[in-house]
Protein backbone atom coordinates (compact mmCIF):
# COMPACT_ATOMS: atom_id res chain seq x y z
CA UNK A 1 0.00 0.00 0.00
CA UNK A 2 2.93 2.42 1.19
CA UNK A 3 4.75 1.73 -2.40
CA UNK A 4 1.34 2.29 -4.27
CA UNK A 5 0.86 5.28 -2.60
CA UNK A 6 4.36 6.57 -3.95
CA UNK A 7 3.86 6.16 -7.11
CA UNK A 8 0.85 8.14 -6.86
CA UNK A 9 2.64 11.06 -5.92
CA UNK A 10 5.33 10.64 -8.24
CA UNK A 11 2.76 10.66 -11.09
CA UNK A 12 1.18 13.78 -9.90
CA UNK A 13 4.26 15.27 -9.21
CA UNK A 14 5.33 14.60 -13.17
CA UNK A 15 2.16 15.77 -14.22
CA UNK A 16 2.12 18.73 -12.98
CA UNK A 17 5.82 19.84 -13.79
CA UNK A 18 6.00 18.16 -16.86
CA UNK A 19 3.92 20.39 -18.85
CA UNK A 20 5.28 23.53 -17.39
CA UNK A 21 7.84 23.79 -20.10
CA UNK A 22 6.53 24.03 -23.61
CA UNK A 23 9.61 25.10 -25.59
CA UNK A 24 13.16 23.77 -25.60
CA UNK A 25 15.07 25.52 -22.30
CA UNK A 26 18.32 25.28 -20.63
CA UNK A 27 17.95 23.24 -17.60
CA UNK A 28 19.78 21.68 -14.81
CA UNK A 29 20.14 18.54 -12.94
CA UNK A 30 22.92 17.22 -11.10
CA UNK A 31 25.23 14.15 -10.03
CA UNK A 32 25.12 13.03 -6.32
CA UNK A 33 27.37 11.14 -4.09
CA UNK A 34 26.83 10.31 -0.50
CA UNK A 35 27.89 8.18 2.11
CA UNK A 36 26.24 7.03 5.43
CA UNK A 37 26.39 3.53 7.97
CA UNK A 38 24.04 1.53 8.55
CA UNK A 39 23.35 -0.99 11.40
CA UNK A 40 21.91 -4.13 11.12
CA UNK A 41 21.08 -7.01 13.05
CA UNK A 42 24.04 -8.14 15.45
CA UNK A 43 25.01 -4.04 15.62
CA UNK A 44 27.16 -4.91 12.46
CA UNK A 45 27.90 -2.20 10.38
CA UNK A 46 27.47 -1.45 6.66
CA UNK A 47 28.71 1.24 4.78
CA UNK A 48 26.78 2.32 1.85
CA UNK A 49 27.84 4.79 -1.29
CA UNK A 50 25.28 6.59 -3.12
CA UNK A 51 25.77 7.61 -6.59
CA UNK A 52 22.41 9.08 -8.59
CA UNK A 53 21.76 11.66 -10.93
CA UNK A 54 18.68 14.19 -10.61
CA UNK A 55 16.68 16.43 -12.94
CA UNK A 56 15.15 19.99 -11.18
CA UNK A 57 11.66 19.92 -12.14
CA UNK A 58 10.64 23.19 -10.79
CA UNK A 59 13.21 25.06 -8.08
CA UNK A 60 12.06 23.14 -5.19
CA UNK A 61 11.78 19.82 -7.05
CA UNK A 62 13.91 17.44 -8.01
CA UNK A 63 13.59 14.13 -9.26
CA UNK A 64 15.89 11.14 -10.26
CA UNK A 65 17.13 7.51 -9.93
CA UNK A 66 20.04 6.06 -8.48
CA UNK A 67 21.57 3.51 -6.10
CA UNK A 68 23.19 2.46 -2.53
CA UNK A 69 25.83 0.13 -2.25
CA UNK A 70 27.66 -1.41 0.11
CA UNK A 71 31.38 -1.04 0.15
CA UNK A 72 32.09 -1.25 3.78
CA UNK A 73 31.69 -4.11 6.60
CA UNK A 74 31.24 -7.79 4.93
CA UNK A 75 28.49 -7.75 3.11
CA UNK A 76 29.88 -6.94 -0.01
CA UNK A 77 27.39 -6.95 -3.46
CA UNK A 78 24.74 -5.70 -1.18
CA UNK A 79 23.13 -3.13 -4.07
CA UNK A 80 19.75 -1.41 -4.13
CA UNK A 81 18.42 0.73 -7.19
CA UNK A 82 15.21 3.25 -7.06
CA UNK A 83 13.93 6.84 -7.61
CA UNK A 84 14.67 9.47 -5.20
CA UNK A 85 12.54 12.14 -4.93
CA UNK A 86 14.08 15.82 -3.25
CA UNK A 87 12.44 19.24 -2.23
CA UNK A 88 15.10 22.03 -1.31
CA UNK A 89 13.96 24.84 0.43
CA UNK A 90 16.08 27.96 1.23
CA UNK A 91 17.16 29.32 4.41
CA UNK A 92 19.98 32.11 3.41
CA UNK A 93 21.01 32.31 -0.42
CA UNK A 94 24.24 29.83 0.87
CA UNK A 95 22.26 27.38 3.06
CA UNK A 96 19.36 25.01 2.12
CA UNK A 97 16.77 22.79 3.76
CA UNK A 98 16.50 19.86 2.08
CA UNK A 99 14.54 16.59 2.33
CA UNK A 100 13.85 13.91 0.46
CA UNK A 101 12.45 10.10 -0.07
CA UNK A 102 14.11 6.93 -1.96
CA UNK A 103 12.00 4.25 -2.98
CA UNK A 104 14.69 1.38 -3.96
CA UNK A 105 14.69 -2.60 -4.15
CA UNK A 106 17.59 -4.94 -3.64
CA UNK A 107 19.54 -6.35 -1.48
CA UNK A 108 22.66 -8.97 -1.64
CA UNK A 109 24.87 -11.04 0.64
CA UNK A 110 22.41 -12.18 3.35
CA UNK A 111 19.63 -12.43 0.97
CA UNK A 112 16.27 -12.25 2.15
CA UNK A 113 17.17 -12.59 5.51
CA UNK A 114 18.53 -9.13 5.53
CA UNK A 115 16.26 -7.55 2.98
CA UNK A 116 13.34 -9.35 3.04
CA UNK A 117 11.06 -8.83 -0.15
CA UNK A 118 13.59 -6.43 -1.08
CA UNK A 119 11.98 -2.92 -0.48
CA UNK A 120 14.15 -0.12 0.66
CA UNK A 121 12.82 3.09 2.24
CA UNK A 122 14.87 5.88 2.49
CA UNK A 123 13.97 9.12 4.29
CA UNK A 124 15.78 12.05 5.17
CA UNK A 125 16.62 15.74 6.07
CA UNK A 126 19.73 17.96 6.22
CA UNK A 127 21.24 21.04 5.44
CA UNK A 128 23.47 21.43 2.35
CA UNK A 129 25.94 24.31 1.70
CA UNK A 130 26.06 25.72 -1.64
CA UNK A 131 30.12 26.13 -3.07
CA UNK A 132 28.95 27.91 -6.29
CA UNK A 133 30.26 25.94 -9.47
CA UNK A 134 31.75 23.62 -7.51
CA UNK A 135 28.74 22.28 -6.07
CA UNK A 136 27.05 21.45 -2.96
CA UNK A 137 27.56 20.37 0.71
CA UNK A 138 25.22 18.32 2.72
CA UNK A 139 25.38 16.75 6.20
CA UNK A 140 22.11 15.32 8.13
CA UNK A 141 20.21 12.18 9.21
CA UNK A 142 18.68 9.36 7.43
CA UNK A 143 16.28 6.44 7.97
CA UNK A 144 16.27 3.39 6.17
CA UNK A 145 13.82 0.59 6.44
CA UNK A 146 13.26 -2.47 4.18
CA UNK A 147 9.34 -3.37 5.46
CA UNK A 148 8.74 -6.00 2.86
CA UNK A 149 10.06 -8.60 6.13
CA UNK A 150 13.38 -7.03 6.25
CA UNK A 151 15.29 -7.16 9.39
CA UNK A 152 17.18 -3.60 8.41
CA UNK A 153 15.78 -0.70 10.27
CA UNK A 154 18.69 2.32 10.79
CA UNK A 155 18.73 6.01 11.47
CA UNK A 156 22.55 7.37 11.04
CA UNK A 157 23.98 10.52 9.92
CA UNK A 158 24.70 10.99 6.01
CA UNK A 159 27.17 13.15 4.07
CA UNK A 160 26.90 13.50 0.62
CA UNK A 161 28.10 15.95 -2.32
CA UNK A 162 25.74 17.29 -5.28
CA UNK A 163 27.46 18.68 -8.95
CA UNK A 164 25.26 20.69 -10.60
CA UNK A 165 25.23 20.87 -14.65
CA UNK A 166 23.21 21.90 -16.95
CA UNK A 167 21.64 21.13 -20.50
CA UNK A 168 19.39 22.17 -23.51
CA UNK A 169 15.78 19.48 -23.06
CA UNK A 170 12.73 19.48 -24.38
CA UNK A 171 10.02 18.10 -22.61
CA UNK A 172 7.93 16.00 -25.89
CA UNK A 173 9.43 14.65 -28.69
CA UNK A 174 10.27 17.18 -31.77
CA UNK A 175 11.84 16.19 -35.33
CA UNK A 176 13.38 19.68 -35.93
CA UNK A 177 16.21 19.50 -37.98
CA UNK A 178 17.66 23.31 -37.56
CA UNK A 179 20.70 24.41 -38.83
CA UNK A 180 23.18 26.53 -36.06
CA UNK A 181 23.89 29.83 -36.58
CA UNK A 182 22.89 33.12 -34.34
CA UNK A 183 20.00 31.26 -32.77
CA UNK A 184 19.41 29.99 -28.86
CA UNK A 185 20.89 26.66 -29.71
CA UNK A 186 24.19 28.20 -30.55
CA UNK A 187 25.67 27.66 -27.34
CA UNK A 188 24.77 24.08 -26.49
CA UNK A 189 27.34 22.18 -25.90
CA UNK A 190 28.91 19.88 -28.08
CA UNK A 191 29.25 17.05 -25.97
CA UNK A 192 29.64 13.35 -27.20
CA UNK A 193 27.44 10.96 -25.59
CA UNK A 194 27.77 6.76 -26.30
CA UNK A 195 25.91 3.87 -24.89
CA UNK A 196 27.58 0.40 -25.40
CA UNK A 197 26.78 -3.11 -25.20
CA UNK A 198 29.36 -5.08 -22.81
CA UNK A 199 30.45 -8.56 -22.43
CA UNK A 200 33.47 -8.51 -19.90
CA UNK A 201 35.53 -11.95 -19.36
CA UNK A 202 37.07 -12.01 -16.02
CA UNK A 203 40.57 -14.16 -15.45
CA UNK A 204 40.60 -15.14 -11.66
CA UNK A 205 43.41 -14.66 -9.90
CA UNK A 206 44.51 -18.01 -8.31
CA UNK A 207 44.37 -16.32 -5.16
CA UNK A 208 40.85 -15.80 -5.28
CA UNK A 209 38.55 -17.49 -2.86
CA UNK A 210 34.62 -17.37 -2.62
CA UNK A 211 33.20 -16.12 0.46
CA UNK A 212 32.78 -19.88 2.31
CA UNK A 213 36.68 -20.29 1.36
CA UNK A 214 36.81 -22.40 -2.14
CA UNK A 215 38.17 -21.77 -4.88
CA UNK A 216 36.75 -18.92 -7.34
CA UNK A 217 36.19 -19.91 -11.01
CA UNK A 218 36.09 -17.22 -14.01
CA UNK A 219 33.11 -15.31 -14.78
CA UNK A 220 31.88 -13.70 -17.57
CA UNK A 221 29.31 -10.40 -17.40
CA UNK A 222 26.84 -8.70 -19.35
CA UNK A 223 26.30 -4.80 -18.99
CA UNK A 224 25.87 -1.69 -20.73
CA UNK A 225 28.51 1.58 -19.96
CA UNK A 226 27.50 5.01 -20.89
CA UNK A 227 30.34 7.91 -21.87
CA UNK A 228 30.25 11.41 -21.44
CA UNK A 229 33.07 13.38 -23.20
CA UNK A 230 34.14 16.58 -21.51
CA UNK A 231 35.97 17.55 -24.57
CA UNK A 232 38.40 16.17 -27.36
CA UNK A 233 40.08 13.59 -25.34
CA UNK A 234 38.44 13.22 -21.56
CA UNK A 235 35.07 11.75 -20.64
CA UNK A 236 33.41 10.02 -17.57
CA UNK A 237 32.15 6.78 -17.56
CA UNK A 238 29.16 4.97 -15.83
CA UNK A 239 29.20 0.99 -16.42
CA UNK A 240 27.11 -1.83 -14.82
CA UNK A 241 27.27 -5.47 -14.99
CA UNK A 242 25.73 -8.73 -14.20
CA UNK A 243 27.14 -12.20 -14.05
CA UNK A 244 25.88 -13.69 -17.33
CA UNK A 245 28.09 -16.88 -17.50
CA UNK A 246 30.21 -19.06 -15.26
CA UNK A 247 29.52 -20.65 -11.19
CA UNK A 248 29.06 -17.07 -9.75
CA UNK A 249 25.38 -16.36 -10.85
CA UNK A 250 24.36 -13.19 -9.15
CA UNK A 251 27.40 -11.04 -9.12
CA UNK A 252 26.55 -7.86 -10.10
CA UNK A 253 28.84 -4.12 -10.08
CA UNK A 254 28.32 -0.79 -10.56
CA UNK A 255 31.75 1.31 -11.66
CA UNK A 256 32.00 4.97 -12.40
CA UNK A 257 35.49 6.76 -13.51
CA UNK A 258 37.37 8.98 -15.84
CA UNK A 259 39.30 8.11 -18.93
CA UNK A 260 41.63 9.95 -21.46
CA UNK A 261 41.09 9.46 -25.91
CA UNK A 262 43.50 10.12 -28.05
CA UNK A 263 43.03 9.67 -31.98
CA UNK A 264 45.55 7.57 -33.85
CA UNK A 265 43.43 7.93 -37.24
CA UNK A 266 39.97 9.03 -38.42
CA UNK A 267 38.64 5.82 -36.74
CA UNK A 268 40.70 4.46 -35.00
CA UNK A 269 41.53 5.69 -30.94
CA UNK A 270 43.23 4.36 -27.97
CA UNK A 271 41.83 4.99 -24.90
CA UNK A 272 43.08 4.57 -21.21
CA UNK A 273 40.41 5.31 -17.86
CA UNK A 274 40.13 4.04 -14.16
CA UNK A 275 37.06 3.21 -12.28
CA UNK A 276 35.53 3.34 -8.44
CA UNK A 277 32.22 1.56 -7.35
CA UNK A 278 30.88 -1.53 -5.93
CA UNK A 279 30.48 -5.17 -6.60
CA UNK A 280 30.06 -8.86 -5.23
CA UNK A 281 27.25 -11.62 -4.83
CA UNK A 282 27.43 -14.76 -5.99
CA UNK A 283 29.66 -15.93 -3.65
CA UNK A 284 32.18 -14.00 -4.52
CA UNK A 285 34.95 -12.39 -1.77
CA UNK A 286 34.44 -8.68 -2.13
CA UNK A 287 34.27 -7.76 1.36
CA UNK A 288 32.75 -4.82 1.94
CA UNK A 289 32.02 -4.32 -1.72
CA UNK A 290 34.73 -1.95 -2.47
CA UNK A 291 36.07 -2.29 -6.48
CA UNK A 292 38.84 -0.52 -8.16
CA UNK A 293 39.48 -0.71 -12.09
CA UNK A 294 42.41 0.41 -14.23
CA UNK A 295 41.46 -0.20 -18.26
CA UNK A 296 43.16 0.30 -21.77
CA UNK A 297 41.99 -0.34 -24.96
CA UNK A 298 41.07 0.55 -29.02
CA UNK A 299 38.29 1.64 -30.09
CA UNK A 300 37.08 1.61 -33.64
CA UNK A 301 34.74 4.11 -35.49
CA UNK A 302 32.01 1.41 -38.00
CA UNK A 303 30.20 4.34 -39.17
CA UNK A 304 29.42 7.57 -38.57
CA UNK A 305 27.89 6.34 -35.08
CA UNK A 306 28.17 2.74 -34.49
CA UNK A 307 31.76 1.73 -33.18
CA UNK A 308 33.53 -1.44 -31.59
CA UNK A 309 35.80 -1.42 -28.99
CA UNK A 310 38.49 -3.89 -27.59
CA UNK A 311 39.88 -3.41 -24.27
CA UNK A 312 41.63 -4.96 -20.85
CA UNK A 313 41.81 -4.19 -17.19
CA UNK A 314 42.64 -5.16 -13.79
CA UNK A 315 39.62 -5.37 -11.51
CA UNK A 316 40.23 -5.33 -7.79
CA UNK A 317 38.59 -5.33 -4.18
CA UNK A 318 39.72 -3.15 -1.93
CA UNK A 319 39.13 -5.86 0.35
CA UNK A 320 38.56 -9.29 0.41
CA UNK A 321 40.49 -11.92 -2.05
CA UNK A 322 38.41 -10.96 -5.43
CA UNK A 323 40.74 -9.85 -8.02
CA UNK A 324 40.57 -10.38 -11.81
CA UNK A 325 42.14 -9.53 -15.43
CA UNK A 326 39.58 -9.12 -17.79
CA UNK A 327 39.11 -8.76 -21.41
CA UNK A 328 35.83 -6.58 -22.50
CA UNK A 329 34.39 -6.88 -25.98
CA UNK A 330 31.90 -3.43 -26.63
CA UNK A 331 29.83 -2.84 -29.46
CA UNK A 332 28.23 1.57 -29.05
CA UNK A 333 26.09 4.02 -30.45
CA UNK A 334 27.68 7.18 -30.49
CA UNK A 335 26.05 11.18 -30.91
CA UNK A 336 27.39 14.24 -30.84
CA UNK A 337 29.89 16.15 -33.09
CA UNK A 338 32.87 18.63 -32.67
CA UNK A 339 32.01 22.57 -32.20
CA UNK A 340 34.78 23.27 -34.92
CA UNK A 341 32.74 21.39 -37.57
CA UNK A 342 29.92 22.73 -39.52
CA UNK A 343 27.20 21.60 -37.16
CA UNK A 344 23.47 21.46 -37.26
CA UNK A 345 21.06 21.02 -33.84
CA UNK A 346 19.36 17.52 -33.57
CA UNK A 347 17.11 16.52 -30.52
CA UNK A 348 17.57 12.99 -29.72
CA UNK A 349 14.28 11.97 -28.19
CA UNK A 350 14.45 9.63 -25.62
CA UNK A 351 12.53 8.44 -22.50
CA UNK A 352 13.26 7.37 -19.17
CA UNK A 353 10.61 5.01 -17.66
CA UNK A 354 9.23 3.85 -13.84
CA UNK A 355 8.96 0.22 -14.56
CA UNK A 356 7.14 -2.09 -12.04
CA UNK A 357 7.47 -5.82 -13.70
CA UNK A 358 5.40 -8.99 -11.65
CA UNK A 359 6.92 -12.48 -12.70
CA UNK A 360 4.61 -15.37 -12.17
CA UNK A 361 5.52 -19.06 -12.38
CA UNK A 362 5.97 -20.42 -15.52
CA UNK A 363 7.71 -23.77 -14.47
CA UNK A 364 7.73 -25.63 -11.80
CA UNK A 365 11.41 -25.53 -10.32
CA UNK A 366 12.32 -21.69 -11.51
CA UNK A 367 12.73 -20.45 -7.46
CA UNK A 368 14.92 -22.28 -5.09
CA UNK A 369 12.46 -21.16 -2.37
CA UNK A 370 8.67 -19.56 -2.03
CA UNK A 371 7.85 -21.46 -5.72
CA UNK A 372 4.16 -20.34 -4.92
CA UNK A 373 5.24 -16.88 -4.45
CA UNK A 374 4.71 -14.00 -7.60
CA UNK A 375 8.04 -11.62 -7.79
CA UNK A 376 7.31 -7.69 -7.89
CA UNK A 377 10.45 -5.83 -9.43
CA UNK A 378 10.55 -1.96 -9.48
CA UNK A 379 13.45 -0.55 -12.00
CA UNK A 380 14.17 1.97 -14.33
CA UNK A 381 14.44 1.50 -18.43
CA UNK A 382 15.92 4.24 -20.45
CA UNK A 383 15.25 3.94 -24.22
CA UNK A 384 17.04 6.45 -26.97
CA UNK A 385 15.00 6.66 -30.30
CA UNK A 386 17.57 5.76 -33.44
CA UNK A 387 14.65 6.86 -35.80
CA UNK A 388 10.85 7.56 -35.12
CA UNK A 389 9.95 4.24 -34.31
CA UNK A 390 13.22 2.02 -33.34
CA UNK A 391 15.20 2.35 -30.17
CA UNK A 392 17.70 0.79 -28.33
CA UNK A 393 16.78 0.27 -24.39
CA UNK A 394 18.46 -0.95 -21.01
CA UNK A 395 16.97 -1.44 -18.30
CA UNK A 396 17.57 -2.36 -14.33
CA UNK A 397 15.27 -3.87 -11.61
CA UNK A 398 15.26 -5.71 -8.46
CA UNK A 399 12.69 -7.10 -6.27
CA UNK A 400 11.03 -5.61 -3.81
CA UNK A 401 8.22 -8.56 -2.66
CA UNK A 402 7.86 -11.83 -3.04
CA UNK A 403 10.87 -12.62 -0.63
CA UNK A 404 13.25 -12.82 -3.57
CA UNK A 405 15.26 -9.43 -1.86
CA UNK A 406 18.77 -9.54 -3.78
CA UNK A 407 17.42 -10.67 -7.03
CA UNK A 408 18.54 -8.41 -9.67
CA UNK A 409 18.57 -7.87 -13.93
CA UNK A 410 19.85 -5.89 -16.28
CA UNK A 411 18.40 -6.38 -20.41
CA UNK A 412 20.00 -4.69 -23.05
CA UNK A 413 17.99 -4.61 -26.25
CA UNK A 414 15.82 -3.12 -29.09
CA UNK A 415 12.07 -1.94 -29.70
CA UNK A 416 9.61 -0.64 -31.73
CA UNK A 417 7.01 1.67 -31.21
CA UNK A 418 4.34 2.53 -33.50
CA UNK A 419 1.25 5.49 -33.35
CA UNK A 420 -2.48 4.00 -33.56
CA UNK A 421 -3.73 7.35 -33.62
CA UNK A 422 -2.03 10.61 -31.92
CA UNK A 423 -2.57 9.52 -28.42
CA UNK A 424 -2.77 5.62 -28.40
CA UNK A 425 0.47 3.38 -29.55
CA UNK A 426 1.63 -0.14 -30.27
CA UNK A 427 4.73 -1.12 -28.75
CA UNK A 428 7.04 -4.16 -28.50
CA UNK A 429 10.61 -5.18 -27.56
CA UNK A 430 13.24 -7.85 -26.83
CA UNK A 431 16.20 -8.00 -24.24
CA UNK A 432 18.49 -10.19 -22.78
CA UNK A 433 21.29 -9.95 -20.34
CA UNK A 434 22.10 -10.88 -16.64
CA UNK A 435 20.02 -11.72 -13.94
CA UNK A 436 20.30 -13.54 -10.02
CA UNK A 437 19.91 -13.48 -6.86
CA UNK A 438 17.03 -14.39 -5.06
CA UNK A 439 16.29 -17.65 -5.05
CA UNK A 440 15.45 -17.17 -8.40
CA UNK A 441 16.98 -20.52 -10.83
CA UNK A 442 18.96 -18.42 -13.43
CA UNK A 443 21.88 -21.30 -14.14
CA UNK A 444 24.57 -19.03 -15.33
CA UNK A 445 22.79 -15.67 -15.17
CA UNK A 446 22.20 -15.33 -19.10
CA UNK A 447 18.50 -14.43 -19.48
CA UNK A 448 16.51 -12.93 -22.65
CA UNK A 449 12.80 -11.18 -22.27
CA UNK A 450 10.32 -10.00 -24.66
CA UNK A 451 7.58 -7.49 -24.66
CA UNK A 452 4.30 -6.41 -25.84
CA UNK A 453 1.85 -3.94 -25.03
CA UNK A 454 -0.17 -1.22 -25.63
CA UNK A 455 0.46 2.49 -24.39
CA UNK A 456 -1.01 5.73 -24.21
CA UNK A 457 0.46 8.92 -24.37
CA UNK A 458 -0.87 11.52 -21.03
CA UNK A 459 0.40 14.25 -22.99
CA UNK A 460 3.50 15.08 -24.86
CA UNK A 461 5.71 15.00 -22.55
CA UNK A 462 4.66 12.08 -20.51
CA UNK A 463 3.29 8.32 -21.35
CA UNK A 464 1.92 5.27 -19.85
CA UNK A 465 2.54 1.46 -20.83
CA UNK A 466 1.45 -1.78 -19.80
CA UNK A 467 2.54 -5.31 -21.02
CA UNK A 468 2.43 -8.38 -20.90
CA UNK A 469 5.87 -10.89 -21.89
CA UNK A 470 8.25 -13.54 -21.17
CA UNK A 471 11.36 -14.17 -19.64
CA UNK A 472 13.39 -17.23 -19.56
CA UNK A 473 17.25 -18.29 -18.33
CA UNK A 474 19.11 -19.48 -20.89
CA UNK A 475 20.45 -22.43 -19.01
CA UNK A 476 18.43 -22.49 -15.88
CA UNK A 477 14.92 -23.56 -15.04
CA UNK A 478 13.70 -20.17 -14.87
CA UNK A 479 10.62 -19.55 -16.48
CA UNK A 480 7.69 -16.45 -15.97
CA UNK A 481 5.24 -14.69 -17.31
CA UNK A 482 6.01 -11.08 -16.69
CA UNK A 483 3.14 -8.56 -16.67
CA UNK A 484 4.31 -4.74 -16.77
CA UNK A 485 3.05 -1.44 -15.79
CA UNK A 486 5.56 1.71 -16.72
CA UNK A 487 5.77 5.80 -16.67
CA UNK A 488 7.43 7.36 -19.49
CA UNK A 489 9.55 10.79 -19.34
CA UNK A 490 9.60 12.05 -23.02
CA UNK A 491 11.76 14.28 -24.11
CA UNK A 492 14.35 15.68 -26.44
CA UNK A 493 18.72 16.08 -25.57
CA UNK A 494 19.84 19.15 -27.92
CA UNK A 495 23.27 17.88 -29.14
CA UNK A 496 25.07 18.87 -31.97
CA UNK A 497 25.67 17.00 -35.22
CA UNK A 498 28.22 17.48 -37.68
CA UNK A 499 26.88 17.74 -41.12
CA UNK A 500 28.21 15.57 -44.10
Amino acid sequence: MMLKRTFALIVLLWTIALPAYAEPFITTGALKAGYEELTLPGNERMGMVELGITHDFTDNISLGFGSWMAVKGERGGFITLGLDGVFHYPITEEIDLDTGLYIGAGGGRGGYTLSGGGLMLRTHAGLRYNMGSKGWLEAGVSSVDFPNGGTIHSTQPFFSYTLPFTSSIENGWSKRDIALGNNQYSNISPKVHSLALVTRHLNVASTTKTDTGGDQGDITLLGIEWRTYLGDHWYVKLETEGAAGGASVGYMQILAGSGYRIALTDRLFAHTDLSIGAGGGGGIDSGGGLLLDGSAGMQYSLTRHFFADLSTAHLKAAGGTFQASTLAVKLGYQTGGNSSDPARYMPACMQIRVVNQTYQQASDLWRTHHAGQSVDNLGLQIDYFINPDWYITGQGLAAYKGDAGAFMTGLVGTGVRKNLNKSLYLNAEALAGAAGGGGLAMGSGLVWQGNAGVGYDINPSLSALATVGRMEAVNGAFKANVIGLSLAWQFNVNVRDVIE
